[in-house]
């Protein structure tokens, strides 16, 4: 799992460093920083990019969002989106999230909840899972 997180963590700073972000190159991107392909089958299976359709239009930050967050900050939000590299719901559980902050959330924090939440999301759906296996069997 600790190389799992680093894979994540790269591609939170490279979804940030790169402005056309795609499954493509985050894949490339972590062959070429040394993971192998089960590694990066697990890290990308965190993401929504196999669930991805366009959407028309971006995030609109309501005004208490927009005194919380840096403008750096919401624009990794929007780029999170329009690149599909998360759902929807992810990216308001993360809002939501930093919105409980008593500090003003900068990009790091952004990727910080981003992080925490996709873990806990994917292991609820690991659980749900084997309870479902555990009541049918």
């Amino acid at each position: 799992m600790d190389k799992i997180l680093i894979a994540l963590n790269l591609i939170m700073d490279f979804v940030e460093a790169y402005d056309n972000i795609d499954e493509i190159g985050i894949t490339d991107m972590l062959y070429n920083s040394g993971f192998e392909e089960y590694e990066v089958r697990q890290a990308l299976a965190f993401l929504d990019f196999g669930n991805f359709s366009e959407i028309n239009g971006i995030r609109y930050f309501s005004p208490s969002e927009k005194d919380k967050f840096s403008e750096d900050a919401m624009q990794y939000i929007q780029k999170l989106q329009l690149s599909g590299t998360v759902d929807l719901m992810i990216i308001e559980e993360v809002v939501d999230r930093c919105m409980e902050s008593d500090i003003k959330v900068d990009v790091e924090m952004v990727k910080q909840t981003l992080l925490v939440t996709l873990i806990e999301n994917r292991k609820f759906y690991i659980d749900i899972d084997k309870n479902v296996d555990e009541l049918l069997n």
